[in-house]
């Protein structure tokens, strides 16, 4: 069944690339990714302009409002349904989601065989993104395609690095799927970034890991897959962080994990017999909690995958890693294939459009925002907190479709405020 879905991905690909309703124009004011020449290029012309906060703290300093958002936006001619809604999407989501955001971390925005991701740059840079990083672009000889993810910031973007993982299996191994890094500076307002001294540096990751499609099984080969590239970014971030860190300086891992946090056992099923998106995602599923673990380094028990494996996937450091919306909300909320239950309690799947029947009502919690910051009380001139986050749905009224993607978005805020002296001592 992989091999088969390889070879269909791969053939549809071939044909978008190589028909001419494909070759469009690049918009003159589009950021290409070709070259990171190109890249450093565009950000040295947005030093020279002094940085107006969108949004400021009591104390006058900026806050970072951050969205992570799978934005299902596969290569032309792949499409779960009657559409996917691409092109309308992408004009959406430019117009009515990123102005709220200054830092937005994106999956699934692949560049191959299509202009849209050099569509949304030039957007984003006129809305005031002037800094991003993003996948490296993939040709027809590389034998796969981009990974799909983006990192748009507001703020500068004064170090970046990538990783890529193991290739994945089944459709997976076609997208160079891993992660990337935005070291992002921190600047009083009307500072001259990359020029005037910043008062601290917010480190973002996001990911996008190996997909399950079916019934998850936490012995399956996919799964391994999958633990094993979190056991990379948990290697990655042993490498960057010590290279780019300061203390207090906070950590944002985001992303598409495709790591089910919930375990879907009902807590009332004679009286409800239907899943229950608090009630019922409370408790943790073995991946989930296998992917913390991971991440942290602290490793797993080869025995959880089967008796075959040796893996722990044991990390050389301890990296102290938070999931905040599991934290804050004390459930882990579903950001993929959720539900609706009308007046009479019927069940029905809540997006139709983009979903596929076999992901319809699956209810899995797969989009994260994890915090690292454990030693914030020794920030040099501002402490940063996470002031809220949330799962943000993203939903279109009026539109053909009903939301912008198969997935919920997940925001955050960042708080700065001055360090008390007593902090300091």
């Amino acid at each position: 069944m992989y091999i088969v879905s390889a070879l269909i991905v791969l053939v549809s690909v071939y044909f978008a690339y190589s028909s001419n309703l494909l070759r469009q124009q690049q918009p003159p004011d589009a950021v290409t990714l070709a070259t990171a020449k190109q890249q450093k290029q565009h950000q040295r012309e947005a030093a020279f302009a002094p940085m107006s906060m969108t949004s400021v703290s009591e104390d006058g300093l900026p806050e970072l409002r951050i969205l992570t958002q799978n934005m299902f936006m596969r290569p032309p001619l792949i499409k779960n349904n009657k559409s996917d809604w691409k092109d309308a999407r992408l004009d959406y989501f430019i117009e009515h989601i990123l102005p709220n955001y200054d830092v937005v971390c994106l999956q699934e925005m692949f560049e191959f065989a299509s202009s849209r991701r050099s569509r949304l740059l030039a957007a984003a840079q006129k809305l005031g993104f002037a800094y991003y990083v993003a996948s490296e672009r993939q040709f027809l000889w590389n034998v796969a395609i981009d990974g799909g993810l983006a990192i748009l910031s507001r703020f500068p973007v004064v170090a970046s690095e990538s990783h890529v993982f193991q290739r994945g299996m089944g459709p997976d191994w076609i997208p160079k799927k891993g992660v990337l890094y935005a070291k992002i500076g921190i600047y009083a307002d009307g500072a001259k970034p990359l020029t005037d001294p910043a008062l601290s540096h917010v480190h973002v990751f996001t990911t996008h890991t190996q997909a399950s499609y079916g019934e998850v099984f936490i012995t399956q080969p996919d799964v391994k897959r999958r633990l094993a590239q979190l056991h990379e970014f948990h290697n990655f971030l042993e490498s960057v962080l010590p290279a780019h860190r300061a203390p207090g300086e906070p950590v944002v891992l985001t992303g598409d994990f495709n790591v089910d946090s919930r375990n879907h056992e009902l807590s009332n099923p004679d009286a409800v017999p239907y899943e229950r998106e608090v009630e019922d995602g409370i408790a943790t599923s073995d991946e989930g909690a296998a992917m913390m673990a991971i991440l942290e380094g602290r490793g797993i028990d080869p025995a959880l995958l089967g008796p075959d494996n040796t893996d722990s996937f044991k990390g050389k450091t301890l990296v102290e890693l938070h999931d905040s919306l599991q934290e804050r909300l004390g459930y882990h909320p579903v950001t993929f294939g959720n539900i609706v239950v009308d007046a009479q309690g019927a069940v029905h799947p809540r997006e139709t459009v983009l979903t596929t029947r076999m992901d319809n009502m699956v209810m899995h919690s797969i989009d994260y925002v994890l915090w690292h910051n454990p030693d914030a009380a020794k920030a040099a001139e501002i402490v940063a907190s996470l002031a809220d986050v949330g799962v943000t749905p993203n939903f279109t009224p009026g539109s053909s479709f009903t939301q912008i993607s198969d997935h919920y978005g997940v925001s955050a805020l960042v708080r700065f405020a001055r360090p008390k002296s007593a902090d300091l001592a």
